[in-house]
């Protein structure tokens, strides 16, 4: 439902800043928090309130005293209480979204962007705020070393490449400067275009090949369209298939393979191959436990006589 038709509930319109702040100041901090929205830096000019748990979808329908609407007029932002807020660059929370988990005294410090051109400084239309559960830590404190990896390591997972040094930089700024957590970048490469539009077929057909040797039939390839769109990563998809029946028995078969191949120098016979098969999938031996049975075997001891 459109918040609009919940309003009473959802939010207050405060004519001015002062207004606020005392508002802020004096009342106690109710349990699901709320954030204010004001129109100038420095939390000032006019100010609206939405409470922890709530969202609007076009700002355009918010408007202060005067009848003005508040879309592409947020300069600041104060956090009360346990939450954190959702930017979107577009009504119906399209566009690109930028997390905040404390005060923002100016948002023209931040890059709307992967380059300096715009900024958050009046280019909101959407907003959620979001309830935090107690005992979370909302500001993430990083290291500028280990926000490099962690976006690195999300670009492979997530995007299948390594970051783009405008990428990089936007990124590492929001986990060191903004304190995004882990799972808040995630989400925001989640929502860019280029994991909205990922070759999901080519994907599927990879991973398939890869991990089971063959094409995916039309009943595989349609569950993992659905998952892939939902938000799944390819390595997820990789590890569910991996984890499948098939899966399991393909990288026992492989494994078995590959350890008489290096160990006896030829391939598994059908004996051998059913055997340890049933070692590793029902009695958790692991390759290694086959590498070591097959170096106490008489074959390996005649190969290597002398």
């Amino acid at each position: 439902m459109p918040l609009r038709r919940l309003f009473p509930r959802a939010l207050v319109v405060v004519a001015s800043a002062a207004a606020a702040l005392l508002s802020l100041g004096q009342a106690q901090v109710v349990s699901t928090g709320r954030a204010y929205f004001y129109t100038e830096p420095g939390f000032q000019g006019d100010v609206f309130v939405v409470n922890g748990g709530s969202q609007i979808e076009n700002l355009a329908f918010i408007r202060d005293s005067r009848g003005l609407p508040f879309n592409d007029r947020i300069r600041s932002v104060q956090l009360e209480g346990p939450v954190r807020v959702l930017l979107f660059e577009h009504a119906d929370f399209g566009g690109v979204s930028m997390w905040l988990n404390g005060d923002v005294p100016d948002l023209g410090g931040f890059a709307i962007g992967f380059t300096s051109a715009s900024s958050w400084d009046r280019n909101i239309s959407a907003i959620q705020v979001q309830q935090v559960a107690p005992g979370v830590v909302v500001f993430a404190r990083w290291d500028r070393r280990d926000a490099d990896r962690v976006v690195r390591a999300g670009y492979r997972d997530l995007l299948g490449r390594e970051p783009d040094g405008p990428g990089l930089r936007l990124y590492v700024s929001r986990l060191v400067e903004a304190g995004w957590s882990e799972e808040q970048f995630r989400e925001a490469l989640r929502r860019s275009d280029e994991f909205k539009h990922r070759d999901l077929d080519a994907i599927i057909r990879r991973a398939f090949r890869d991990i089971l040797g063959r094409d995916p039939d039309a009943s595989g390839r349609a569950t993992y369209q659905r998952s892939l769109s939902r938000g799944m990563t390819e390595n997820e998809m990789r590890d569910d298939l991996r984890r499948s029946r098939e899966g399991a028995e393909k990288q026992t078969t492989l494994a078995i393979t590959r350890a008489y191949r290096e160990i006896l120098r030829r391939d598994p016979d059908p004996a051998g191959l059913k055997s340890y098969t049933e070692l590793m999938l029902h009695k958790g031996w692991t390759e290694a436990n086959i590498r070591d049975d097959l170096r106490r075997s008489e074959e390996f001891r005649k190969l290597h006589k002398g």
